[in-house]
């Protein structure tokens, strides 16, 4: 997540600690998490505001070609009901089966 702060502090224009302060709480596993859900940068339209500079895991999501998808399968179905561009790849994905 160094690296998302870094990255995303960056397009902000904010310095790191300030985004830390402003968006992101360490949560029960010791993992940086944004303080709310949905995360703070879905637009008016849903569309990600900080799309170019995202963090890892949304970069990833949903996590198909990860060897551990399985494991992922309960948080996925989580970030669906908390996330809407998660919601939305679930949806498409029911679509196609």
């Amino acid at each position: 997540m160094d690296r998302d702060i870094a990255r995303i502090s960056k397009a902000l224009r904010i310095k790191p600690a300030v985004f830390e302060a402003q968006y992101l709480r360490i949560d029960e596993d010791g993992d940086w998490v944004f303080k709310t859900m949905p995360c703070p940068f879905p637009g008016s339209d849903n569309y990600c505001l900080i799309y170019e500079d995202r963090p890892k895991a949304c970069r990833e999501y949903p996590h198909t070609d990860s060897k551990n998808m399985h494991r992922l399968f309960e948080k996925t179905l989580i970030n669906s009901t908390i996330c809407p561009a998660a919601a939305m790849i679930l949806e498409r994905i029911r679509e196609l089966y």
